[in-house]
């Protein structure tokens, strides 16, 4: 078995999560327990999900139900800086279908904290952090989520920990522009990664016309040329010994899925530095929509104009394009031109940025200069007690799934929870591209990847042999609709 990896797949009691202001109270005493005094919640069944996955994984497992468990103890050494990377994309669902489909909730990232504080014995930091969307009301995230009280209630127990908004561009929505806010207590450091990003064997009129939506792309352009790849880090996530990363798996309009690799996207201070597709038909070099069009064409333009001037605080003059903008869409929309922002499988833009993201997480010292040996260890605790589908990852449906996977390896973990959606991980760009890196900054390994579950069904096979009836069968984006699933 030395050949395979184990993902463990675990099918929870539920597909609810506890009250939010109750996220950190375990359903049981364990008797690795560090905090007894804050009593139990026996509804709050994901805690013991998260803990099943762990131990599933064969963590520490001599010492498995005892007071001495430390399922954390090849992972985390007393002294270091974890840093803890949920998905908190935004405060509010645009679909209306209610958060907890949206973001990684914070009753499955209190168990996370309870092992990572057995594992520091008494000493090192703790830092939750993410750089949600640019108009993401963070205050009203963290209260609504529950993950204020998580803070406040492990601060009162001694523990030094924080949660962190790595953006420095902010911005607030009006009348259809971003008004945009500059974050001074945000930290970071430019990464350039020269001829080893995944951009450097693109034509240069394709990496000029790279674009990330609702952003001047005049900064973008600077930042990745002919010989530059730049990404702005946050100095917390450089800072980390180890990282937990916690990603909420969901449909995603651009990238088709995001699991574990996408999630790192949130490491950025600033969005303009990632690029998301590429101007322009498939016919053209772009990856922008498929079928070539004047309109279309016409449209993108006013976009660079309407970021451009905004950028620029000329909002009046911005907001008078918004009419040309909508006219064009509608002739679109007539035409049967369905995509739009690199928003559909032939996006392979965006792709590039996310394994450009990762070789930084795993190969960035503190400093921020790239190594040729691993920097940091990183394990995968992923929230899929309810997941989304359909329109993906701002406007997502509820996908009551009821599942805690975790894992060490992002490529082979998101092969195996690909599967799991029902979808092709060969069509998931993001992946392809993550696992074709080879040599240096390699992101995988050569083993296969296998499931470990309290789920007879599943546990014990390899990927390749997972049983079709156990597939979740997300419904895709409508951009990866009948390109994506498997057959």
């Amino acid at each position: 078995m030395k050949d395979n990896e184990y993902i463990s797949i675990i099918k929870a009691e539920t597909v609810e999560y506890p009250k939010a202001e109750d996220c950190f109270i375990p359903d049981n005493d364990y008797p690795e327990n560090p905090f007894i005094h804050r009593g139990t919640n026996p509804k709050n069944r994901v805690y013991s999900a998260v803990r099943e996955a762990l131990h599933t994984l064969k963590m520490d497992e001599a010492h498995y139900g005892t007071k001495e468990w430390n399922p954390f103890k090849d992972v985390i050494n007393p002294g270091e800086t974890v840093l803890v990377k949920p998905n908190l994309v935004m405060h509010r669902n645009k679909s209306e279908a209610g958060t907890d489909c949206l973001y990684t909730q914070s009753a499955v990232v209190a168990p996370v904290i309870d092992y990572i504080y057995i594992a520091l014995k008494g000493s090192g930091k703790i830092i939750i952090g993410d750089a949600p969307m640019q108009e993401c009301d963070f205050k009203v995230l963290l209260e609504q989520s529950g993950y204020a009280s998580l803070v406040s209630f492990y601060k009162n127990q001694g523990l030094d920990i924080e949660i962190v908004d790595f953006r420095e561009l902010k911005s607030e929505s009006k009348n259809g522009l971003y008004i945009q806010k500059i974050n001074t207590e945000a930290k970071g450091r430019i990464i350039d990664l020269k001829d080893s990003s995944e951009f450097h064997v693109c034509d240069s009129e394709m990496i000029k016309k790279m674009r990330i939506t609702n952003y001047d792309p005049r900064v973008l352009n600077t930042h990745h040329t002919d010989d530059v790849h730049e990404y702005y880090v946050s100095d917390d996530v450089l800072s980390a010994d180890v990282i937990i990363n916690m990603p909420k798996p969901k449909t995603h309009r651009k990238a088709g899925a995001t699991i574990s690799l996408k999630n790192m996207i949130g490491i950025n201070l600033r969005k303009e530095f990632l690029p998301h597709h590429t101007m322009g038909a498939k016919g053209d070099g772009g990856d922008e929509y498929n079928t070539r069009s004047t309109v279309h064409k016409f449209r993108s333009y006013i976009d660079d104009e309407i970021n451009e001037l905004s950028a620029n605080k000329h909002y009046t003059i911005a907001r008078l394009l918004k009419t040309p903008r909508r006219i064009c869409s509608l002739i679109l929309k007539l035409m049967g031109h369905n995509y739009s922002e690199g928003s559909w499988y032939g996006n392979h833009t965006i792709s590039k940025t996310i394994s450009d993201i990762n070789k930084i997480v795993y190969y960035a010292d503190k400093q921020g200069i790239m190594r040729d040996t691993l920097q940091r260890k990183v394990f995968i605790v992923a929230d899929m007690i309810v997941s989304g589908e359909k329109e993906g990852p701002l406007l997502p449906s509820s996908k009551p799934v009821g599942i805690i996977a975790a894992g060490y390896n992002p490529v082979l973990f998101d092969e195996t929870i690909a599967t799991l959606m029902g979808f092709d991980y060969n069509k998931i760009p993001a992946i392809v591209t993550a696992r074709g890196i080879s040599g240096k900054y390699k992101l995988t390994n050569d083993k296969k990847a296998c499931i470990l579950s309290n789920d007879e069904n599943l546990s014990n096979i390899c990927i390749e042999d997972f049983p079709q009836y156990e597939r979740l069968d997300f419904i895709p984006t409508s951009g990866w609709k009948g390109h994506i699933e498997l057959k």
